[in-house]
């Protein structure tokens, strides 16, 4: 069973937000006052290229050796960025990734250093420093965990959020923050 409305009939309109029609969206850059304004995230991505490329080559080679087959493959990847899509790039977290791995660097130095001097010293050396190491890297090191799970969950966020709001001005090159209403 088929119902067939009449658009403009009765008053029945096409399906449009009543936002769409009458609030007009007139952003402009506050330092030329132009209205050719790109979102940041749009002018990151336009200037960021990736190339991920495969090739083969096959052939007959003929050289002071006799003839030979050549066959090959090559994979080439790579990425580039415009000086405006590294100005523009978006906030990055923190990785505990690096967190951990900087933590295990300076505690094997420690370690090291801890048994040079125990080498080195002719009295028997003291334990002090180890129980002190082993006490204290745990709590500096949940003390960093935390600062960056706070950067992560706090001010990670409110950068993106403003970074999500940025625009960039096509005809000056300036950068503001204007929220959509």
């Amino acid at each position: 069973m088929r119902i067939g409305v009449g658009i403009g009939q009765k008053g029945l309109k096409p399906h449009r937000s009543e936002a769409a029609r009458s609030d007009k969206m007139d952003l402009r850059c506050p330092k030329c006052n132009s209205n050719n304004l790109k979102k940041a995230s749009l002018a990151y991505q336009e200037g960021t290229y990736h190339i991920d490329a495969r090739s083969r080559i096959r052939g007959l080679l003929f050289a002071g050796g006799g003839p030979d087959i050549l066959v090959a493959r090559a994979t080439t990847r790579g990425s580039q960025q415009s000086a405006l899509s590294k100005r523009l790039s978006p906030p990055s977290k923190w990785s505990y990734v690096k967190l951990v791995g900087w933590s295990g660097v300076v505690t094997l130095i420690a370690l090291v250093l801890y048994v040079q001097h125990v080498m080195a010293s002719p009295v028997p050396a003291s334990s002090l420093p180890v129980m002190l190491y082993v006490v204290f890297a745990p709590l500096v090191l949940s003390l960093l965990v935390g600062i960056v799970w706070r950067h992560n969950h706090s001010a990670y966020e409110q950068k993106y959020a403003r970074w999500n709001e940025s625009y960039v001005c096509e005809r000056c090159g300036t950068v503001s923050q204007q929220a959509l209403r």
